[in-house]
């Protein structure tokens, strides 16, 4: 092989990483950690901006408000923005250009994450969720208070300043924890059993 011909060699094995990685997250500036399971960016976003409101369901409010409010804190820290917070019935329709944090037991949020490509099957589970956004959605659902908590905990990292708001990337996110935590309460465990010493 002649030096022009090693040259070429280097050279293409040189751009394999990047020209496979062309879809990955993290080479389109988005970097999330823990990495989702999984991850499809689009073009565009959603903009967050003054007229934003944050969507709960009722019946869920409790639960599910600490995850509201620490968006909405995320967002006043960044853009100084002060959004509102409202309950939603499950039926009800929010107004185009808000934030909707849901339950996946709700029929019409997973037909509609469905049909944008995000299954809500049994991997999700209880600590899982789904993230969805583009031009007019901003969804976060999940089965859970606590998977709900994860998904605006990624949401939180894909936020980014813009203009007089910020912008979510126009993203699909499933993800799931890889371990599912299996330790038994105290209460379960009952009284310890000890060998006897030989004496």
């Amino acid at each position: 092989m002649t030096k022009r011909h090693l040259a070429l060699v280097a050279s293409a094995l040189a751009w394999t990483p990047l020209l496979c990685g062309l879809d990955s997250p993290s080479d389109k500036g988005v970097k999330l950690e823990p990495q989702p399971k999984e991850v499809r960016l689009r073009d565009g976003g959603f903009q967050v901006g003054p007229r934003t409101k944050i969507f709960v369901q009722l019946g869920h409010q409790a639960e599910d408000r600490i995850a509201a409010e620490t968006l909405a804190e995320e967002v006043e820290d960044q853009a100084g923005l002060k959004l509102n917070i409202f309950g939603m019935k499950a039926e009800g329709k929010a107004e185009g250009g808000a934030i909707v944090l849901a339950r996946l037991e709700d029929d019409r949020v997973r037909h509609f994450l469905a049909r944008n490509g995000l299954k809500a099957d049994s991997a999700v589970g209880p600590e899982g969720y789904l993230l969805f956004s583009d031009k007019s959605h901003l969804i976060v659902a999940a089965n859970t208070g606590q998977g709900l908590f994860y998904g605006v905990q990624t949401l939180r990292q894909l936020l980014r300043p813009t203009g007089n708001g910020l912008i979510c990337p126009a993203v699909g996110i499933r993800d799931w924890p890889s371990l599912q935590k299996s330790v038994p309460a105290l209460s379960q465990l009952g009284k310890p059993e000890f060998a006897s010493r030989p004496q």
